[in-house]
């Protein structure tokens, strides 16, 4: 009979629960690891913290079998590590992998021979290397008694629809890699038990860029379509109806959205990783951080254009109501980081206006210190100023239509309409 494989997967946050709950789906023994105790008390209550995963899809994961990263020492049970932390930015311009490291460094004394270590985590390329591969090769010989490999995740949150959707985590392929021919078995072996198709890649540093490079593709083209809205805006013209024109070539063009600017972990950072790297290197990335810019700086010309439309907003004096349309970075999630929402609310409070916000499934965010919490959509009508910067499916727009007195439309959801009460940014 086979030996039954488990797999111990550290970090359960947006990238590591969802891959723990497929593997339990798929039968796979699993054991979850994390620093946050908040996090695995909710997981063993079915309790979830990620909007793509309800609580009844949770109950596969068997309690008994999730821990903190106190008691790590439970991973010398397994037979795969799969690394899934957050590798955030350091002072806006370099990668932190300190989280990462600190938790290879609190796993590592317990790792014993035969294991396989996979990285899931958004790194610059050469990182597995740095990380793991020097350690590893002082204790065992790699592709003998120990196997590494890298995987770059491409969860694309808030695709939870199939009537709207097609690719989700288990159908969207995988790439994969390793440092030698016996280390890419071993991830064939189990990810073939998980994921419709993969896809090797030849080299784990390849692997790593082309993580990289497809956020880089998507802010390169956000921060084009952003810049060009700032140009029709000036020139009258509606951006969405000039992108809906131009998606009629059935080649060689792909939508991008303009919007407030951009969030979450992915784009607004993994462009920088490749700055980063490409100065270390002795070469510039100059379109790529062109784009970033962009992107952060459009936050700015929406509030620039909210200031134009009333200048008593950003007065001493001003004692406005404003009420701000979803919190999230993007539709139909419950994640804030980097989101523009928060750094226009910080504006608008910045001044005597009272700002609050509607967000369904963000039901609190902290800003400033101070725990803000939703307020029902049937309040907009208490407002001067409704500003929608995230509207999810569910968003009841013709609510909003009605009962709201001015709409400051920055995701052209109402682009259609001619409305005085609609301002178009």
């Amino acid at each position: 009979m086979l030996k039954k494989i488990s797999v111990g997967i550290i970090g359960l946050g947006y990238v590591g629960l969802p891959i723990l709950q497929l593997f339990s789906k798929k039968k796979i023994d699993c054991f979850g690891f994390d620093v946050d105790y908040t996090k695995v008390r909710s997981i063993k209550k079915n309790i979830s913290y990620i909007s793509d995963l309800s609580n009844k899809s949770l109950k596969i994961i068997k309690k008994n079998q999730i821990f903190s990263m106190d008691e790590i020492k439970n991973i010398k049970k397994v037979d795969y590590i799969i690394f899934c932390l957050p590798t955030p930015l350091k002072n806006q311009n370099a990668p932190d992998m300190s989280i990462l490291k600190n938790a290879f460094n609190r796993t590592r004394k317990f790792l014993k021979k035969n294991q396989t270590i996979i990285l899931e985590s958004t790194v610059y390329p050469g990182a597995t290397r740095d990380i793991f591969l020097s350690y590893l090769n002082r204790r065992f010989t790699l592709g003998k008694n120990f196997f590494l490999c890298y995987s770059s995740e491409r969860i694309s949150p808030g695709q939870t629809n199939k009537k709207i959707f097609k690719f989700f985590l288990h159908n969207t392929t995988k790439v994969i890699s390793g440092f030698d021919k016996n280390s890419i078995a071993k991830i064939k072996f189990l990810y073939n038990k998980v994921f419709e198709k993969l896809f090797l890649a030849k080299s784990i540093e390849i692997a790593e860029m082309s993580k990289l490079l497809e956020n880089s593709y998507r802010s390169v083209n956000i921060g084009l379509v952003n810049e060009l809205k700032i140009i029709c805006n000036k020139l009258n013209l509606n951006i969405h109806e000039v992108l809906k024109t131009s998606n009629s070539k059935p080649f060689g063009f792909s939508v991008f959205q303009p919007g407030p600017g951009v969030g979450g972990h992915c784009i607004p950072i993994d462009p920088v990783f490749i700055n980063w790297i490409a100065k270390k290197k002795g070469t510039k990335a100059n379109f790529i951080n062109l784009a970033r810019k962009t992107n952060i700086n459009i936050s700015d010309w929406v509030l620039k254009q909210i200031f134009n439309h009333n200048k008593k907003i950003k007065s001493k004096s001003a004692k406005k109501k404003i009420i701000i349309i979803g919190m999230a970075y993007k539709q139909d999630v419950n994640d804030t980081r980097e989101s523009p929402s928060i750094k226009i609310y910080k504006k608008l409070s910045e001044y005597n206006n009272i700002v609050d916000y509607h967000d369904d499934k963000v039901s609190k965010v902290l800003i400033n210190k101070k725990l803000i919490y939703s307020k029902p959509i049937k309040s907009v009508s208490n407002y001067d100023y409704t500003i929608l910067c995230t509207a999810h499916s569910n968003l009841n727009k013709k609510y909003l239509l009605k009962k709201s007195k001015v709409i400051f439309d920055t995701r052209g959801i109402f682009a259609d309409q001619n409305l005085k009460k609609i301002i178009k940014i």
